[in-house]
């Protein structure tokens, strides 16, 4: 085969990677609530609170927006995501179809908005652990 073959079949696997991660996408933040996926996607009866047992058989979990649109919050762990269930939050993150890639997460603490998850944070603390 010819050079540039070789080099375009190198090239274009680099470019799939690239035009599919969170740099092509939107950067919004959503105000919404954190709900079980199941329930919501099947419209069936959702958990009350963090520590409703109906919280342990949801799979995953999905930010539910004050208009109504869904959000797979793809980089959170179903840990962080199942603290939250019920409360209102602020979502900052890089939106593509119905996933976000979540940058930071806001709630109601102590009469103001807090900040409980942050990538930058958990990144930095994997790379230099204490």
């Amino acid at each position: 085969m010819d050079r540039r073959v070789y080099v375009l079949l190198l090239v274009l696997p680099f470019l799939a990677v690239f035009t599919a991660s969170p740099a092509f996408s939107q950067t919004m933040t959503v105000t919404g609530t954190i709900k079980g996926a199941d329930c919501v996607l099947n419209g069936t009866a959702c958990a009350d609170s963090a520590v409703d047992p109906k919280v342990s058989l949801e799979r995953d979990f999905v930010l539910v927006a004050d208009n109504g649109e869904t959000y797979f919050l793809s980089n959170m762990n179903r840990g962080a995501k199942q603290k939250l269930v019920n409360k209102e939050v602020q979502v900052a993150g890089s939106v593509k179809d119905k996933s976000m890639f979540v940058h930071n997460v806001d709630t109601m603490m102590m009469g103001g908005m807090m900040s409980v998850w942050n990538w930058d944070l958990r990144v930095r603390n994997l790379r230099h652990p204490r």
